[in-house]
């Protein structure tokens, strides 16, 4: 149960900076020059950091074989 509601939880994170950093990239989002290459390496690294942990959920031990 704790593993399904954390996938639950992921999954949502990975969506909402997905559709961040979509609207970075479409200059949807208002915000100034700076701050928008900011928010775009942050949910860059965000989701990099999580495919890093993502076969750990699905049972893979080695992170680095399916990416």
């Amino acid at each position: 149960m704790a593993v399904t509601a954390a996938k639950s939880v992921m999954a949502f994170r990975v969506l909402t900076m997905a559709v961040d950093l979509c609207r970075l990239t479409t200059r949807t989002m208002n915000v100034n020059a700076g701050h928008e290459r900011t928010s775009k390496a942050r949910i860059i690294h965000q989701i990099q950091l999580i495919r890093g942990i993502t076969p750990y959920f699905y049972g893979t031990a080695d992170a680095s074989a399916q990416y």
